[in-house]
């Protein structure tokens, strides 16, 4: 077994264990739905085209179970994909800061091209909802290999703000949303990803971690 291989699966059941007890909660509570959905702001968006949520104000505990294992599905992916070949390509800085690009540029990093088409910030109410004192912030990110097979995996890109505190992915509300795969040449993986922030955090730079590489800054969203 690789070290990758044994880190996804690492992940794989810690995230089961959670969703379990996420599960018994559901059953007992249904206030992960905020029953205030369409009566509240879409939120500022950074981009031509507008985030598209997948808030769900139906309250049934089968809506929750339905989520909640499409998020298991996402991480057995990622230790099924954790082989993928990976081909070192140093980064091609374009205008933004501390060798980074800016919303709508491209970056050439570990064979593949990453670009953030538009910041939804904060994301639109949603199934989701950010914990007291927080921010959904929602990131439409592109992802195209280069010239070999390339895995993408939304749990490789964080999250920094300009106080250096780092955020991990949370359960996006929007839609298409960046999932887990390979590939091919030429092919290109588009989608959103979430991160929970401070309600007064500033943004600072969209991160990307190749698994078992260096985390490089990529876009600034300053």
């Amino acid at each position: 077994m690789t070290m990758g291989r044994a880190i996804a699966l690492l992940l794989l059941s810690g995230l089961i264990t959670v969703v379990g007890a996420i599960l018994v909660f559901a059953r007992i509570n249904s206030g992960l739905v905020d029953s205030s959905i369409d009566s509240r702001s879409s939120g500022a968006r950074v981009g031509e085209n507008a985030a598209t949520p997948a808030g769900n104000t139906n309250t049934s505990r089968t809506g929750v179970s339905a989520t909640l294992t499409a998020v298991v599905g996402s991480v057995t992916a990622l230790a099924a994909n954790t082989t993928a070949d990976l081909t070192p390509v140093p980064a091609t800085p374009g205008t933004g800061s501390s060798g980074t690009v800016g919303v709508g540029q491209s970056v050439d990093l570990d064979g593949s091209r990453f670009s953030v088409i538009q910041v939804a910030d904060p994301e639109p109410s949603g199934f989701f909802k950010p914990s007291a004192g927080n921010r959904l912030v929602a990131i439409e990110v592109s992802q195209q290999a280069l010239t070999k097979r390339t895995s993408f995996n939304f749990t490789q890109f964080k999250l920094r703000d300009s106080d250096d505190r780092e955020y991990s992915w949370a359960i996006t509300n929007s839609e298409p949303k960046f999932g887990t795969g390979t590939l091919q040449p030429g092919k290109m993986a588009k989608g959103w990803i979430s991160f929970q922030v401070p309600a007064g955090a500033t943004l600072d730079v969209l991160i990307f971690q190749a698994f078992g590489r260096p985390a490089v800054p990529i876009v600034s969203l300053r």
